[in-house]
């Protein structure tokens, strides 16, 4: 399965030429405190579970969301320097007008996120507070395009394959017709003499019949 960035907004997905575009993925962090730095960061609520977004296992961030000085280059594997948090994440203005078109339930409440700070418990509304304005919903891309224009995006992209397999079979009609003049073309060769059985069977071998599913 592929795996895909974590952060709301980010398309990237991890793909065998990923690391080959500078692309590299990783995965959340074992150390708790270090890890609810990362949710905090990304900014992104749960809207099914009430609350703030949890990473599950196996869920990565893409370098994107992280300054180059974040990295560790000095080994061929490239990897995060200790303790580094994400802080590159985009917020694009049709996004966030989704955002505030959104309906919020009158007794909405997040549940608490506790943080371990310097071994004291610090209780969980200290930190959403400061973010509960800038938080994104889960899911919340999902509503960034109207039916209309999504049907519209569909359409287009039926249109493109329909001209596609068109531009398919124009091409295999050619190489048909082509392949049909080269046979005529031995035959009369042979007929005439011209040209040896082994030779009519050698170039035999450039004829091909154009498989059923391809027409």
């Amino acid at each position: 399965m592929v795996k895909c960035c974590s952060a709301i907004g980010c398309a990237s997905r991890c793909l065998p030429n990923s690391k080959l575009k500078g692309l590299t993925f990783h995965v959340f962090p074992t150390d708790e405190n270090i890890k609810r730095k990362w949710v905090l960061a990304m900014k992104r609520l749960d809207v099914n579970a009430a609350g703030i977004w949890e990473p599950k296992k196996g869920d990565v961030l893409c370098s994107r969301h992280f300054k180059k000085t974040d990295f560790d280059r000095s080994a061929p594997n490239i990897k995060l320097k200790p303790g580094v948090i994400p802080s590159i994440f985009d917020s694009p203005y049709h996004l966030q007008e989704k955002r505030e078109k959104l309906h919020y339930r009158k007794n909405f409440t997040i549940k608490t996120l506790p943080v371990t700070n310097h071994n004291h418990q610090v209780g969980a509304p200290s930190y959403t507070e400061e973010f509960q304005s800038q938080f994104i919903f889960e899911h919340s891309y999902s509503v960034m395009d109207s039916p209309k224009k999504l049907k519209h995006k569909l359409d287009h992209v039926i249109c493109e394959l329909e001209n596609t397999k068109e531009s398919l079979r124009n091409v295999l009609d050619r190489e048909k017709h082509f392949q049909n003049s080269l046979r005529k073309t031995i035959r009369e060769l042979k007929e005439e003499c011209l040209i040896s059985q082994e030779t009519a069977n050698r170039l035999d071998a450039f004829c091909w019949e154009c498989p059923e599913s391809m027409k």
